[in-house]
């Protein structure tokens, strides 16, 4: 008995090939979610109103940057500080990386507003590998203390903005696109908020 080639055969066949790909390649994976990101879908929650309770009190982590110099939270009080874990194997996080660029883009020369874009396996070469390879600029980090569980439990990307009185005030995990009008208008209302 012969089968026929349908129409329907070819696609289920087609789709099945493009999962397979998303799966076995990073890269697609990533592709994929960028280009939903750039039809609407992954836009990061802000808090509404964005003037509520902090979802915790300062905290005290500490970062080590490219030069090996320690940076800790408690030192940039009086700045809003955007951090970002990632790791160049994750899909999710490579997606999201040039919305985040993007967004560093607009506020770098800010003197109010720091970018913390913290590798969570500690591979400084590897990680600027990658950004020099895409064309990113942006302030690579490893982490040089534990972090609550509470607010960083190792699912990346998770993105953390702390307020500038030290207070974390957003966290979101999983892909987003940072650079869009809310986001900016979030940021912003940050940086005037007084402490």
């Amino acid at each position: 008995m012969k089968r026929k080639i349908t129409a329907g055969n070819i696609l289920y066949t087609l789709m099945m090939v493009i999962i397979l790909i998303m799966l076995i390649n990073p890269a697609a994976k990533s592709s994929l979610i960028r280009a939903l990101m750039n039809i609407g879908f992954f836009r990061p929650d802000i808090p509404v109103p964005a003037s509520k309770k902090p979802i915790a009190d300062p905290f005290n982590i500490s970062f080590k940057d490219t030069h090996g110099k320690m940076v800790n939270t408690t030192d940039l009080k009086g700045k809003v500080i955007f951090v970002n874990f990632w790791a160049t194997w994750c899909p999710p996080c490579i997606a999201e990386m040039p919305s985040i660029n993007k967004l560093y883009a607009q506020f770098k020369n800010n003197p109010n507003v720091v970018f913390m874009i913290v590798d969570v396996d500690n591979d400084y070469s590897k990680a600027n590998g990658f950004m020099q390879k895409h064309n990113y600029n942006l302030p690579m980090y490893t982490l040089a203390s534990d972090v609550p569980g509470n607010i960083m439990d190792g699912t990346i990307p998770t993105t953390l903005v702390f307020d500038n009185a030290g207070r974390l005030v957003y966290q979101y995990t999983g892909a987003a696109d940072y650079n869009n009008s809310n986001f900016t208008a979030y940021l912003n209302m940050l940086i005037k908020k007084p402490h």
